[in-house]
């Protein structure tokens, strides 16, 4: 009995894993649609705009913490959702290991230990594959988060440009249009409002990964600890 379930046990995870391994790849499609398809990006746009609106539209009347509210929204529910999926200790401990190796590894080559560097080099490959096993939670975590970080900009953009313009002032300018471009040296044509987003939000995001970090190790410890 028990050889006949480990070797139903296989059979019966493929199709599970395989599921997810297409809803990744569909999201991920999703995700570029979302990008590149202007059409599908507004349609996305509205529709998370019926649940952006009524909470951080204010009719138009306060466009600055517009951007501050759906900017706080898209950093939390993003940065919530990439930690769902990353494990920060393990991550912690492979980025170790991988920095000792590495650092090991030049150590022998500088020095010519030719036997010492071939013995690494046939377990660096194990090193690398560690390393990618840290990095694929945040490509599922990305399929994820991109459709909504490009569906919540799309809205933005939407929605500034239904309000009157008017004038602010910025660190780098003092009548600036969120809607105009940051400035005519900037070799990518973004608009105002991103910086000032950016410059919003940014400070928020490093506060809620830390504190999300925080909590996921302490959580390891105690349970360590029990």
């Amino acid at each position: 009995m028990g050889v006949g379930q480990e070797e139903e046990r296989p059979s019966s995870q493929k199709p599970i894993l395989s599921f997810r391994r297409f809803i990744y790849i569909f999201l991920g499609l999703l995700a570029l649609m979302v990008m590149f398809d202007e059409s599908t990006r507004d349609e996305f746009a509205r529709a998370i705009g019926i649940v952006l609106e009524p909470l951080v539209g204010f009719g138009g009347n306060y466009p600055i913490l517009t951007l501050m509210g759906a900017g706080i929204i898209m950093i939390t529910i993003s940065t919530v959702i990439r930690d769902q999926f990353m494990d920060w200790v393990d991550m912690a401990e492979n980025q170790k290991i991988s920095s000792k190796f590495r650092k090991e590894l030049m150590e022998a080559k500088r020095a010519n230990k030719h036997t010492k560097v071939k013995k690494m080099e046939e377990k660096q490959e194990e090193i690398s594959k560690m390393s990618m096993a840290s990095f694929k939670p945040q490509l599922k975590s990305m399929a994820i988060t991109m459709i909504i970080v490009i569906s919540i900009f799309g809205w933005i953009w939407l929605f500034l440009e239904d309000i009157p313009s008017v004038s602010y002032s910025v660190p780098w300018a003092l009548n600036a249009q969120l809607t105009n471009q940051i400035a005519d040296w900037c070799f990518v044509p973004f608009p105002q409002w991103i910086a000032v987003k950016m410059l919003i939000s940014l400070p928020f995001t490093q506060v809620l990964m830390v504190v999300l970090k925080m909590y996921d190790f302490n959580k390891r410890l105690k349970e360590g600890e029990t």
